[in-house]
């Protein structure tokens, strides 16, 4: 059948031949590395020690996720390690700068009936000022972990104006149990779980804005459905209620309408649907395949893949005027476009050789620049909620494995050793 072949060609990038690799410009600015000295959060006798620590690995992990921060080995400190006072109006500022932190983090902790109280605050030290209010957080106290991180994101978002990501997740597709299924699993690799389990085809996670739910894509029934889990549920239901095969769909920033791709005739298009996945209409309807919607931050805009040139290749739609304009110019395969939440870059795939690498495109300029090259393929980008990291796919240990990068190329990080064939990042929002 025409359409399923030429479907599963475009949406899994199956690769045969020789092309021309794609050249582009290499301008890539140094990376600013902030200095953090963190104490150990002070704690009553009811506050296990091992906890206590299990803390304070976490923060100073999830600091040291963002690829912004290093955390100063306490041994240097000329203050003491713990915290002694949060309450303090002034610290010893010329002791802080004299090890080299640009930050310092202090704090205390305490329970009551199975949840967790963590009171901490931030100090600029060159400045000597504290970076807000004392920030509160809490918690059941099985998730110390997750907790930890939490913190760590905030202590980034009151520094440098962006909330950190290490106590986001990512969803994605692996076949370690023999079947491709939906799994989740931290920001960093860790706590892998497995969200469905029909032992059928699942393809092409991706989050609600909000984090409560996941739409993916099943052949559970036979042809490709689109299926909706709400956060915490045992069974998704059905969105969409058509007759023809839908391979794929994607929330809007604000979550009020859906981007779905959807079989008609002999092609395949783009459809926008509310919600809840009613009142559908169609976005595009050339005699081509257009696939892989991707929205713009301000859900104004839609990029997506199109073979209507002669070759898969970049397309922005813009939802007001109705207007389609090719984006990529490059190389005759170009895939799996993904739009920055900072709205300044796409980031896509493409086809070099018999490979595939990751390249980021202007939305507005079409500059192109190179994000990962390997001899291996790498492919399926999906942003960070803080447009800082990018997940990807890549088979260069044999395997298809999910690995993240800094947006500067820089911070390599592999989340899926041992753990079948994975596919399909999809990187959560904020989760709270």
């Amino acid at each position: 059948m025409r359409v399923g072949m030429a479907v599963l060609l475009l949406l899994l990038a199956t690769v045969s031949g020789a092309e021309e690799r794609l050249q582009i410009e290499v301008d890539r600015p140094g990376r600013a590395e902030l200095r953090f000295a963190v104490q150990r959060f002070r704690s009553g006798p009811e506050i296990d020690a091992g906890f206590r620590e299990t803390l304070y690995r976490q923060l100073v992990e999830g600091l040291e996720y963002s690829g912004l921060v290093r955390v100063i080995d306490p041994e240097a400190f000329l203050e003491p390690t713990e915290t002694e006072d949060d309450h303090r109006s002034i610290i010893p500022c010329d002791n802080w700068r004299a090890v080299g932190a640009d930050g310092l983090t202090e704090g205390s902790i305490t329970s009551r009936r199975g949840r967790i109280r963590v009171r901490f605050r931030l100090w600029d030290v060159p400045r000597c000022q504290m970076q807000g209010d004392p920030g509160i957080f809490e918690a059941p106290i099985e998730q110390v972990g997750w907790l930890g991180r939490r913190i760590a994101d905030e202590l980034l978002l009151r520094f440098t104006g962006r909330q950190g990501v290490s106590a986001t997740q990512v969803a994605f597709i692996s076949d370690q149990n023999g079947s491709r299924e939906v799994y989740l699993m931290e920001a960093d690799g860790s706590g892998k779980t497995l969200v469905t389990s029909n032992k059928s085809i699942n393809l092409f996670p991706s989050w609600t804005p909000d984090g409560k739910g996941l739409l993916y894509t099943s052949y559970r029934n036979g042809s490709p459905d689109l299926f909706f889990l709400s956060r915490g549920a045992k069974r998704s239901k059905t969105l969409v209620d058509r007759a023809q095969p839908k391979y794929r769909a994607v929330y809007s920033p604000k979550g009020d309408r859906i981007a779905l791709v959807m079989a008609q005739g002999a092609n395949t298009d783009i459809f926008l649907a509310d919600r809840k996945g009613r009142k559908v209409r169609p976005v595009t309807s050339a005699s081509s395949i257009d696939v892989s919607p991707a929205w713009s931050p301000d859900g104004a805009q839609l990029a997506f893949v199109s073979d209507r040139s002669g070759s898969p290749q970049i397309h922005i739609h813009d939802l007001k005027s109705g207007q389609t304009r090719r984006l990529t110019f490059r190389g005759n395969y170009n895939a799996s476009p993904a739009w920055s939440p900072t709205g300044e870059w796409i980031v896509f795939s493409a086809r070099t050789g018999t490979n595939f690498d990751l390249y980021l495109i202007s939305p507005e300029t079409g500059y192109t620049t190179p994000l990962v090259v390997h001899p291996r393929s790498d492919e399926e980008p999906s942003w960070s909620p803080d447009g800082r990291k990018v997940a990807f796919v890549s088979s260069r240990r044999g395997d298809k494995e999910i690995y993240t990068v800094d947006l500067d190329g820089a911070n390599l990080r592999r989340l899926t050793p041992r753990f079948g064939n994975c596919t399909a990042p999809a990187w959560s929002p904020w989760l709270d």
